[in-house]
C-alpha cells in the first residue's frame, strides 16, 4: 500500500503482521489452527486461546512446561491461561519487537494475535517517522505486513478508545469480581443462560440474596466505569443515542429482583 512521507508531529496508529523467530509464534505456527491473544501485566502472560481441542490441548502443555502457569478456565471456545514469567516475543538472535518498539518510541495497543505463526500488533507513535523507523528494524529479524498507517485526526475520542483496564475496574471489590467472574466461568450470562443465581450462590457458600447483590454491585461498577467510552463510542456509530427515550421508558425487573421474588414464600 501507499503511504505518504509526510513526517508532520502528531498522533500516528499502525497495524501490521510480523513473523519472527520466537517462542509464542513459533508454538503458533506448529498449531495452525489456533487463534491465540496475548496481554502481559505484572511480569505474567495471559493467553487467550481458541480453536480445535486437540491444539488447545498442545497448546496449554506447552506454555506450562515453558513457562510455568496454570489453565484458569474453560471458555465455549477454548481456554484462558496465565504464565508464572513473562514470556516476551523474542527472536533467534536475542532481540524482541517490544524492545524494537521502546527504542524508537512506539508503543503497542494489546493484545497481541498470534494465527499460524504470524503475531498481530496494533501501535501508536506521535511520529510517522517513529513508525517507518520500526518497520525497518522489524523487516532485520523477520517478515514484516504492513495492514495500515494513518494519522489519529479525532486525538481525545482515540486515546478514549485505548482504555487501560485500570479504568474498568476501579473500585470492584474482590467479592464483587469473584462474583463477576463465576457467573462468566459458569454460563450465567450465555444466550440462553447455562446456570442460575442460587447454583452460583452455592458455588460461593453464599444465599441466593447476597450473591446477586455481589454481582449487581459488580455489573453496575463496571457499567458506570465503562459509561465514558460507550458514550464515546456511540457518537462514532451511525444514529444517535435515544437518551430521552430510555428515560421514559419502564423499568424492567432487576435479576436481583427476581430472585428476591423467587425467594418469597
Amino acid at each position: 500500500m501507499a503511504v505518504s512521507e509526510s513526517t508532520d508531529r502528531g498522533l500516528y496508529a499502525a497495524s501490521m503482521e510480523v513473523r519472527h523467530d520466537c517462542s509464542v509464534g513459533n508454538l503458533s505456527r506448529k498449531l495452525p489452527d489456533l487463534r491465540i491473544m496475548q496481554w502481559s501485566m505484572s511480569h505474567r502472560e495471559i493467553f487467550q486461546a481458541t480453536g480445535p481441542d486437540l491444539q488447545l490441548q498442545a497448546f496449554r502443555e506447552a506454555v506450562v512446561s515453558q513457562f510455568g502457569g496454570r489453565h484458569m478456565y474453560s471458555t465455549a471456545e477454548g481456554m484462558v491461561l496465565v504464565t508464572e514469567e513473562a514470556c516476551h516475543a523474542w527472536s533467534g538472535e536475542g532481540t524482541t519487537i517490544s524492545a524494537i518498539l521502546s527504542s524508537v518510541g512506539v508503543w503497542d495497543i494489546p493484545p497481541i494475535v498470534y494465527r499460524d505463526g504470524w503475531e498481530s500488533w496494533r501501535v501508536i507513535a506521535w511520529s510517522d517517522r517513529s513508525i517507518r523507523e520500526m518497520f525497518a528494524e522489524i523487516r532485520k529479524i523477520g517478515e514484516l505486513r504492513l495492514g495500515s498507517l494513518r494519522p489519529i485526526e479525532n486525538l481525545e475520542t482515540e486515546q478514549m478508545m485505548l482504555m487501560p483496564a485500570s479504568d474498568v475496574f476501579t473500585g470492584l471489590t474482590e467479592r464483587q469480581s469473584s462474583a463477576l467472574l463465576s457467573g462468566l466461568r459458569h454460563g450465567y450470562y450465555s444466550v440462553p443462560s447455562e446456570t442460575d443465581i442460587r447454583r452460583l450462590a452455592d458455588g460461593a457458600g453464599l444465599s441466593a440474596s447476597t450473591f446477586s447483590e455481589h454481582l449487581r454491585k459488580a455489573e453496575a461498577r463496571i457499567l458506570q466505569n465503562l459509561r465514558p467510552y460507550l458514550e464515546a463510542y456511540a457518537m462514532r456509530a451511525p444514529g444517535e443515542l435515544a437518551v430521552a427515550e430510555v428515560g421514559h421508558a419502564s423499568v424492567p425487573r432487576s435479576r436481583g429482583r427476581d430472585v428476591a421474588t423467587s425467594e418469597s414464600p
